[in-house]
């Protein structure tokens, strides 16, 4: 856990923001390049790219907001800061949702530009948990016997929460999976696709599908519940039912082409 990167004077620079900065980054310079090679109008791409940093932004906030109204509520200062208070799923379906519609209005079509992104985003995600969540010490585990638990020092969330026992590397286990959909992702763009909306689908699919596998060993319950299921496992759940129907509609483009 290192959650500071360096000092300079009263300048703190934290290692979960940085971590975050830089995936970001990465991820839209390798969009970028990729739109270049495919022909995308890069003027819509760049559009689409600053809408989704804005999305995700807010939305990540909104949802911390949606799930922690009570902290909010004792704390109304909190609603402004940008700083604090985010939830990944959030920010990943404003990422999609805010450019999407951006694209809809102006008539571009909106699959061939999602795509891009699509691709790359396990791979930012994978960054972003071991270099900014692991740091942080946020996204912890449960506690476990197994061999590879570790143990977060005095202070650290987990620490607070269960004391100093090994918890389960929840934000390893994120990363692994988000690597693993990443080669997936870019087998099936070189191998399999054959029609726009295939590479978001994929990862949608996937990345629901493991995370809400995953929340079962996340021991960080503040996130918030629903009956017996986590917040992020009921989006899960949603963003599932959305992969499907996509699913259908890639089917039939695909038959379209194949006619």
């Amino acid at each position: 856990m290192h959650p500071e990167l360096f000092h300079l004077g009263k300048f703190t620079m934290p290692t979960y923001g940085t971590a975050y900065a830089f995936s970001v980054m990465l991820g839209i310079t390798l969009s970028y390049l990729r739109a270049q090679k495919e022909g995308v109008s890069e003027m819509r791409f760049l559009q689409a790219m600053f809408l989704a940093m804005l999305g995700m932004i807010f939305l990540s906030k909104g949802m911390h907001i949606a799930t922690h109204w009570s902290y909010y509520m004792d704390h109304p200062s909190q609603f402004l800061n940008l700083r604090k208070g985010h939830i990944f799923y959030g920010g990943y379906i404003g990422a999609i949702l805010v450019p999407g519609i951006f694209l809809k209005i102006v008539k571009e079509p909106i699959l061939p530009i999602i795509d891009l992104p699509a691709t790359y985003m396990p791979l930012c995600l994978a960054i972003h948990r071991t270099f900014g969540c692991l740091m942080a010490g946020c996204c912890f585990g449960k506690p476990t016997e197994l061999p590879w638990g570790i143990v977060f020092p005095a202070g650290a969330p987990a620490s607070e929460m269960y004391g100093a026992v090994p918890v389960h590397p929840s934000q390893i286990y994120e990363s692994l999976l988000a690597l693993a959909i990443f080669a997936a992702l870019l087998y099936w763009r070189k191998h399999k696709r054959k029609v726009a909306g295939e590479i978001i689908t994929l990862q949608v699919a996937l990345y629901a599908a493991g995370r809400f596998v995953l929340e079962f060993w996340r021991g960080d319950v503040k996130r918030g519940f629903y009956g017996p299921l986590s917040t992020s496992q009921w989006v899960s759940v949603a963003m599932l039912a959305i992969a499907a129907a996509l699913t259908v509609y890639i089917v039939r483009e695909r038959k379209k082409l194949a006619e």
